[in-house]
């Protein structure tokens, strides 16, 4: 049985932001109906740029972190313009694309908060998503997805054969 969801393993570093945007474009230009959320800034060692992340579909940014200063070691994620962002996956629940995108599944979503009731919703609705998770958050990904979701290594070649086994029939 194909699992409908599929998180690719990174090592924390936003490796894999530029592969997975560019599969998601290829998949786009190849008909498929694309939505979600890609990571635009990721995290700045320097703390001076704020994280964003951009729809796919209208490339409406969110800024996802706050300032707390220069030499601040708390957590800048800021979870109301996670929540702002998360009207993205909200609204492709009802749109039922062929494939969602959310950028990370993450500390927050390990702990029941960030985006974790969109992907379970998006999961539940049968839509195929893919995500990125980071290898320090694996434990929590297969604890939340409970067996129905795939971990994928961060290779062009298995990411592609993933979304093979969920192309949508329209194409």
């Amino acid at each position: 049985m194909q699992l409908p969801a599929a998180a690719v393993v990174h090592y924390g570093d936003g490796e894999g932001d530029h592969l997975l945007a560019t599969l998601l474009a290829e998949c786009q230009q190849q008909g498929w109906r694309v939505r979600g959320l890609v990571t635009q800034q990721g995290k700045d060692p320097e703390g001076i740029l704020p994280m964003q992340l951009r729809d796919f579909h209208t490339n409406e940014v969110f800024v996802i972190s706050q300032n707390l200063g220069r030499d601040s070691r708390g957590c800048s994620l800021d979870m109301g313009g996670l929540a702002e962002a998360g009207k993205v996956l909200r609204h492709a629940l009802g749109e039922q694309p062929d494939l969602v995108f959310v950028n990370r599944f993450g500390y927050g979503e390990t702990q029941g908060r960030g985006l974790s009731d969109e992907f379970s919703q998006l999961i539940s609705a049968g839509i195929p998503v893919l995500t990125l998770v980071s290898e320090k958050y694996l434990e929590g990904w297969h604890a939340f997805s409970a067996g129905m979701a795939q971990t994928l290594p961060l290779e062009r070649e298995a990411i592609e054969q993933w979304l093979a086994t969920v192309r949508p029939q329209h194409l």
